[in-house]
C-alpha cells in the first residue's frame, strides 16, 4: 500500500469504491500534527490550510470551529490499500499490537480517530434533509419531494452517463422523476434534481433505503431554492422620472442575475435589457414581479428616497427567478438546478461575444434560503469561483438573510425589553446576535472566495419608526436578519456592509423564552420599483429591505467605479473593458474606501472576548462588518489632501512584484494626521476536489517580508490582517501623526508576493490590482495631490523569485 500517493479530502474527487472516512475525536489539529510528525506529507497538504499549519495563534483563534469539525474524507489510491487500511483499524479495535514500523505509526494515527469507515449512508444523507423533508410535508403529507443528488464526480463522460442512468432506474423502481441535471466538469460537479414520493423521502432523510445507500451518490441534500413570499399588500406609493428617449449605446457594465424585472416601468423603461436564457416573461407574470424590479431599480437609482442622479448604463438582465399563477413566492424554477442556470446564463453571454464577455460585474443577489454555508465550498460557490477566473468577471453576492429568532437572555419578557434605554437595549441585542452567531452564517453561494459578498446594514432613507414599533438600534449596525460570516478556511465574509434597510424587532415565541426576530414592515425600508398586481399602472414604487437591497448597492457603486476607470484608461488610449485585470481593479477599489467607522468602535466594546485578546475581537466583528462600508465618493474622486493610487498586472507563484509609494514630502517633521491605505485584490484558480481549494495566494509585505510598511503610521480599527489574508483580498489601514526626520528613500516600499499553494498552480497566472491613497488633514496646507502624482511613473515592476 502507497499510503500517501493520490490522495484527496474532498468527496467529489473520490471514486465511490474508495471513499474512506475518518471521524477525529475532537479537532482535527491534533490528528495532522501526529501525521505529519509520522511523515504523512499528504495529510498536512491535503487536511489542514498550508498557510495556516503551525500558527498557535491561529489555531487557538480557531478552536471553536474545529471543535466541530471531526470528518475528513480521503480518496485511497488503490481498493487493495483501502482494505488494508480498514483490516489495521480493525486489528488496532480489536487490541491487537502492530507488527512493523509502518503499522506503528498508523496505529498511533488511530489513537485520534474514533471510527474509520467506508462511505457510507450516514455520509451520504445531508443532516439538513430530515428537518427539510418534514418542512415541505406539513401541508401535504403525501405530496412529492424534490431533493437533489450529488453525484461521485467519474473521470470519463461514459462513466458518468452509466452513473445517471443507474441512478434513473433506481429512482424509476421508486415512481420518482429526474427534473434536472447538469455536469460541469472545471468543479467536478454532476448533480441531479429529482422529484420523490412522500415515504421514500422520509425513508431516505432517515439514511435508509435504496437512496440512502445508492453507491453512485456522493451526497443527497435539500433541493437548492431561492424564494421570496410576495407582499401582501398592494403597492400605494407612485414616483416618475425623466424617462431616456432611447437605451445608452454603450456596452453594459453589469448583468443582473435575477426575477424578470417590469420592463415598462417608468424607472426601468429603456434603461434595462433582457436577455432570456432559461426563463421567459411566460414563466414570470408581471404581478410577480417584484425581487428583479426592486434590484434593478436600486442598482440604476439607489434608494429612491435618497434623490441620486440615475445611472445612465444600461443595466444587461438575464432572468432566472420565476413564478406560477396560483403561487404567493418568486422562486429559482422548481424544476431546475439554480446553478446550472447560472453557469448557462453567463456562458450564454459568453457566446454571443465569441467567448469573450463585455460584462464586467454580475449581481447575484439569489442564495439557497435552506442551505448556509457549513465548512466546504458548496458546488454553487464553487461555480462563481471559476467563473470569475475564467472570464475575468466579478460577481457581487448578497451574504443572505436569517429569519431565525434571536433569544435575548437578559430580558425575562417583551415588557422588560420595552422599559430599557433603547441604547442600552440595541448593546444587548447586538450581543444576543453576536451569541448566536452559529445559527446565521452565510448562505450558498456567499462563501465564494472570488466573489465580493455583501451584509445589510440597518440604514435606510425612510422616515422615523412609527409608533408602536421597536426600531432595535440608533445607529447603522447590521440590520436583523443579514447572515454574518466567516467563509470557507476563515475568510473574511461578509467582504463589506451596505445599506439594507431598517427592520423592526419583534417578539416571537421561544422554547427557551424571550426571543424576539427581525420583522420588514411598509413604512421602514429602501424605496425602489414594484409592479402593479393589476397591471395598469407603471410607476408603483415600496419599500423592502434585505442583503439582496445590499448587494444592489454595492453593485451601483461598481458600475460607478468602472465608469471612473474607463475614462481612465480612455484617456491614455486603451480599452479598460479590454484588461485582463478589469474584475480584480473594480474589487479593489470597491473594498478600497471600506471602514468599520463608529459602528466598528460600539461593536469592538459590545463583542467578546471581554480580556485583551484584541485579535479575536476584532475577528468577531468582521464577522458582521467584513472591511466595513465602502465609501466609494472618496476613492474615485481626488482632493487637494488625497490622492488614489491604482496598480495592476499578473503574477505567478513564487514572484515578488515591488512598488515605491512616494509620501507627501509636507509630512516631514509634521504632526498632522494622515492614513494610508492599501488594498489588494486578485481573482485565484480553484483545486475544486482538495481542501486546499485556493490555488493562489498574495501577500502584501515590506522589504523585510513583514507588513508594517512606514513608522509614520500605526495599523487602524480593522481585521487582524492574517485573518483578511485567507480569502483573495486584503484592505489595511494605517493612521498616524508621529513627527518624523526623514522620510523613505525612494517611496515606501510595497511588495505583492505569490505563493502557490499546490503543485499544479505553480504556473498560473493571478491578475491582480494593487490600490493605495495618501490622505492627510484638510489642516495641513499643501497640495499633496500634485505632489504624489509628480513624483509617480508607471515603470517596469522588478521580479525576484524566492
Amino acid at each position: 500500500m502507497t499510503t500517501g500517493a493520490g490522495v484527496s479530502v474532498d468527496p467529489a474527487a473520490t471514486s465511490p469504491d474508495r471513499a474512506l472516512v475518518f471521524e477525529v475525536i475532537g479537532r482535527v489539529d491534533g490528528f495532522v500534527h501526529a501525521a505529519r510528525e509520522a511523515g504523512f506529507e499528504w495529510l498536512s497538504e491535503d487536511l489542514v490550510d498550508p498557510e495556516a499549519a503551525g500558527d498557535e495563534d491561529d489555531a487557538a483563534d480557531r478552536a471553536e470551529e474545529e471543535a466541530s469539525s471531526s470528518i475528513l474524507y480521503v480518496t485511497m489510491p488503490s481498493l487493495e490499500g483501502l482494505k488494508r487500511l480498514l483490516g489495521w483499524w480493525k486489528a488496532y479495535a480489536d487490541g491487537k499490537e502492530p507488527s512493523d514500523k509502518l503499522e506503528k505509526e498508523w496505529w498511533k494515527l488511530f489513537g485520534y480517530l474514533a471510527d474509520v469507515r467506508v462511505w457510507s449512508a450516514k455520509d451520504r444523507v445531508d443532516p439538513s434533509l430530515a428537518a427539510y423533508v418534514e418542512r415541505m410535508l406539513e401541508q401535504d403529507p403525501q405530496a412529492l419531494v424534490r431533493v437533489e443528488f450529488d453525484l461521485w464526480y467519474l473521470g470519463t463522460e461514459a462513466r458518468r452517463r452509466l452513473a445517471v442512468d443507474e441512478l434513473r432506474s433506481v429512482l424509476g423502481e421508486l415512481d420518482a422523476a429526474v427534473l434536472d441535471e447538469a455536469s460541469i466538469p472545471e468543479i467536478h460537479y454532476h448533480g441531479v434534481l429529482a422529484s420523490i414520493p412522500a415515504g421514500i423521502a422520509r425513508e431516505a432523510a432517515g439514511r435508509n433505503g435504496p437512496l440512502a445507500t445508492a453507491s453512485m451518490v456522493m451526497i443527497v441534500r435539500p433541493q437548492s431554492l431561492f424564494s421570496i413570499a410576495l407582499p401582501d399588500t398592494m403597492s400605494t406609493e407612485q414616483e416618475r422620472r425623466a424617462v431616456p428617449p432611447a437605451l445608452d449605446a454603450r456596452p453594459p457594465i453589469a448583468v443582473l442575475l435575477d426575477g424578470y424585472p417590469v420592463q415598462s416601468h417608468e424607472l426601468l423603461r429603456n434603461r434595462v435589457d433582457i436577455e432570456e436564457v432559461d426563463i421567459t416573461g411566460d414563466d414570470a407574470p408581471l404581478e410577480m414581479r417584484f425581487h428583479g424590479t426592486a434590484m434593478a431599480s436600486l442598482i440604476l437609482h439607489g434608494d429612491l428616497a435618497a434623490n441620486e442622479a440615475p445611472l445612465e448604463r444600461v443595466l444587461k438582465v438575464v432572468p432566472i427567478l420565476a413564478g406560477a399563477q396560483d403561487a404567493d413566492v418568486e422562486t429559482t424554477p422548481t424544476d431546475k438546478l439554480p446553478l446550472a442556470m447560472v453557469h448557462r446564463a453567463v456562458e450564454a453571454l459568453a457566446a454571443r461575444g465569441n467567448g469573450t464577455l463585455e460584462t464586467v460585474l454580475f449581481n447575484h443577489s439569489v442564495c439557497d434560503v435552506s442551505s448556509p454555508f457549513v465548512r466546504r465550498p458548496t458546488p454553487w460557490a464553487k461555480l462563481l469561483d471559476h467563473l470569475s477566473h475564467r472570464h475575468r468577471i466579478l460577481f457581487i453576492v448578497s451574504a443572505g438573510n436569517v429569519h431565525a429568532p434571536i433569544p435575548m437572555d437578559a430580558y425575562e419578557d417583551f415588557d422588560e425589553f420595552l422599559a430599557h434605554d433603547p441604547d442600552e437595549r440595541g448593546i444587548a441585542i447586538l450581543r444576543a446576535v453576536e451569541a448566536a452567531k452559529g445559527r446565521r452564517g452565510i448562505l450558498s453561494p456567499a462563501e465564494a472566495l472570488n466573489a465580493v459578498t455583501v451584509g445589510a446594514l440597518h440604514a435606510d432613507g425612510a422616515a422615523a419608526c412609527p409608533p408602536r414599533q421597536v426600531d432595535p438600534f440608533g445607529f447603522a449596525a447590521n440590520n436583523l436578519c443579514s447572515a454574518i460570516g466567516l467563509g470557507f478556511a476563515r475568510a473574511l465574509k461578509p467582504d463589506l456592509v451596505m445599506d439594507g434597510g431598517r427592520q423592526i424587532a419583534a417578539a416571537v415565541a421561544h422554547p427557551d423564552g424571550f426571543a424576539i426576530e427581525g420583522r420588514q414592515i411598509a413604512h421602514l425600508g429602501q424605496r425602489a420599483a414594484a409592479p402593479d398586481v393589476d397591471g395598469g399602472t407603471t410607476d408603483y414604487v415600496r419599500r423592502s429591505t434585505g442583503t439582496s437591497n445590499a448587494a444592489a448597492l454595492a453593485t451601483r457603486h461598481g458600475i460607478r467605479i468602472a465608469e471612473a476607470l474607463e475614462h481612465v484608461f480612455a484617456s491614455s488610449g486603451e480599452r479598460w473593458q479590454n484588461q485582463t485585470t478589469r474584475a480584480v481593479m473594480l474589487k479593489a477599489l470597491l473594498t478600497h474606501g471600506c471602514r468599520w467607522g463608529s459602528i466598528g468602535g460600539v461593536l469592538d466594546r459590545a463583542y467578546p472576548p471581554a480580556d485583551p485578546s484584541w485579535r479575536r475581537r476584532r475577528e468577531t466583528v468582521a464577522r458582521f462588518l467584513g472591511f466595513g462600508r465602502p465609501d466609494v465618493d472618496s476613492v474615485i474622486e481626488g482632493d487637494s489632501n488625497r490622492i488614489t493610487l491604482l496598480a495592476d498586472d499578473q503574477i505567478k507563484s513564487g514572484d515578488l512584484h515591488e512598488y515605491r509609494i512616494p509620501i507627501p514630502s509636507a509630512l516631514l517633521g509634521s504632526r498632522e494626521i494622515r492614513r494610508i491605505s492599501l488594498t489588494l485584490s486578485w481573482c485565484t484558480p480553484i483545486h475544486p476536489a482538495s481542501s486546499t481549494y485556493r490555488g493562489v495566494r498574495l501577500q502584501l509585505v515590506n522589504r523585510e517580508g513583514k507588513g508594517q510598511y512606514w513608522r509614520g503610521v500605526d495599523p487602524f480599527l480593522q481585521p487582524h490582517p492574517d485573518f483578511g489574508a485567507k480569502g483573495t483580498t486584503i484592505h489595511r489601514v494605517f493612521e498616524g501623526a508621529r513627527r518624523v526626520g526623514t522620510l523613505p528613500e525612494g517611496g515606501v516600499f510595497v511588495g505583492v508576493q505569490a505563493y502557490g499553494l499546490r503543485e499544479e498552480f505553480k504556473d498560473a497566472v493571478v491578475p491582480y490590482a494593487l490600490a493605495v491613497t495618501i490622505e492627510v488633514a484638510q489642516t495641513l496646507r499643501a497640495d499633496i495631490y500634485t505632489d504624489v502624482r509628480q513624483r509617480v511613473r508607471p515603470r517596469f515592476r522588478q521580479r525576484e523569485r524566492v
